[in-house]
């Protein structure tokens, strides 16, 4: 039985397949149920210019650094993790993030991401200081 996707889930996937290493190795055919699960979710921020995708961030909310490690697990707690961020615009992940503190900022307290390069170590910092490091 074969699924079909929405174009924009699509163009999303295939920004982050095309991207994101981890992602490049799972194939498109792994990616694309992942992304939709994000999407059908509400936990993607998207950013076009000119109609062209240019900026995509996937995101669970999560209880623990444990918790960031399992894919699909979302407990809408207190920890917002990034699973991928990619951008192909100079501003795009800046209006990505303000889209984020104006959303979730309020809400959440810590911001997490993994560091795929480094053993898959988990960053964790609370969101004060990941908007100073990440609105620069």
């Amino acid at each position: 039985m074969s699924v079909s996707y929405p174009e924009s889930t699509m163009e999303i996937a295939d920004m982050v397949h095309d991207n994101i290493p981890f992602c490049k190795e799972w194939g498109k055919a792994a990616v694309l149920p992942w992304v939709q699960w994000f999407i059908d979710n509400g936990r993607y921020y998207a950013v076009s210019s000119k109609g062209k995708l240019c900026g995509v961030t996937l995101l669970r909310f999560v209880d623990s650094e444990e918790d960031c490690h399992e894919h699909y697990k979302d407990t809408g707690g207190q920890i917002c993790y990034v699973e991928v961020s990619v951008s192909k615009h100079v501003d795009a992940l800046k209006s990505m993030y303000e889209l984020m503190w104006n959303e979730i900022g309020k809400d959440t307290k810590y911001m997490a991401w993994m560091r795929h390069k480094y053993n898959n170590r988990v960053t964790m910092v609370d969101m004060g200081r990941a908007k100073r490091r990440l609105m620069r």
